[in-house]
């Protein structure tokens, strides 16, 4: 079982306006609601991919918290949830079909440390059946940024992929987590100097990799994703398909690596089925959502390049 920990779940309002431009009116063509949150959108991706998921979060409450619970079970996605006062956050996703998306994200309802406690908890009693452990997202108001360094080593000897930013990545890179999965800018913003070339970027990346005693996927957007490891580094470059919406891509990838993991790939094929994952996920409206067949059919058109 790959048990998934997103604590700042959240209900996303997914709009569909062509042609949509600030300062005017739009007509919505098309309006979704999806249980989502980086770890929602990485289950259900796992969870089309053939692999049994659980999910740990923070749920607030109201009618979005009643529409959360009913798309997850309707997608196959187990919940495991602290519920706390306050409604669910939403984010809205304004898109374009084919063009740059616009998203909103809320912040969600403050929770005091207590939340936290419970949610470790709730996360050791998921261990007992987990192969993988994804700690994905970011942190609910009144969360501590040491949630995930403590996730992690309450994980081990379980293999944990971190995908988080800012102070709550620093502080669980310190902890070693399995692997570190992050985008260039989130990168940057670890080592604290520009990254503007793929040298600088793996440079980055093996620094952290170094510091962190583990592997690191970088994701690159269209141009794919660098995998760091002891052994060496492989650039990994996407096929081209035909972009509906590039939100929930990077969870893709995330769920497709894990479930390379859990199928005892090697790392470097692992990240391989998950910029599969990914390419599959831009074809599609909703985010966390592909067709198992494309991902298989997409697979051996990664271009996988050794760079040292």
């Amino acid at each position: 079982m790959l048990v998934i920990v997103s604590p700042n779940l959240c209900l996303d309002r997914i709009i569909v306006v062509r042609g949509f431009t600030t300062g005017r009116v739009h007509r919505a063509e098309s309006v979704a609601e999806l249980a989502s949150g980086k770890g929602l959108n990485v289950a259900r991706t796992a969870r089309l991919l053939g692999v049994d998921v659980l999910v740990v979060g923070v749920l607030g409450g109201g009618s979005a918290s009643r529409a959360f619970v009913q798309d997850a079970r309707d997608h196959g996605v187990a919940v495991s949830a602290v519920r706390v006062p306050g409604p669910l956050r939403i984010c809205t996703l304004v898109v374009d079909p084919g063009q740059e998306e616009t998203v909103i994200n809320e912040s969600g309802p403050e929770v005091d440390a207590d939340a936290g406690r419970k949610l470790l908890v709730r996360m050791r009693h998921a261990l007992k059946r987990a192969q993988a452990v994804v700690l994905a997202g970011s942190l609910p108001p009144g969360v501590p940024p040491t949630f995930y360094a403590d996730a992690i080593r309450q994980s081990r000897p379980i293999p944990t992929i971190l995908d988080a930013a800012g102070e709550a990545l620093r502080l669980g890179m310190d902890a070693r987590p399995y692997l570190v999965k992050v985008n260039q800018q989130e990168l940057q913003e670890a080592v604290g100097r520009p990254l503007d070339n793929l040298d600088s970027v793996m440079n980055a990346a093996d620094e952290v990799r170094r510091a962190a005693r583990g592997a690191v996927l970088i994701t690159l957007g269209s141009q794919g994703a660098l995998m760091v490891t002891a052994d060496g580094i492989w650039h990994l470059v996407p096929p081209e398909v035909e972009r509906v919406n590039t939100i929930g891509g990077g969870d893709s990838l995330t769920a497709g690596l894990a479930t390379g993991v859990l199928q005892g790939l090697p790392l470097v094929d692992a990240a391989r089925l998950g910029i599969a994952a990914a390419a599959a996920d831009v074809t599609t409206l909703l985010p966390g959502t592909v067709d198992p067949a494309l991902v298989k059919q997409l697979v051996p058109r990664v271009h996988v390049r050794a760079l040292q």
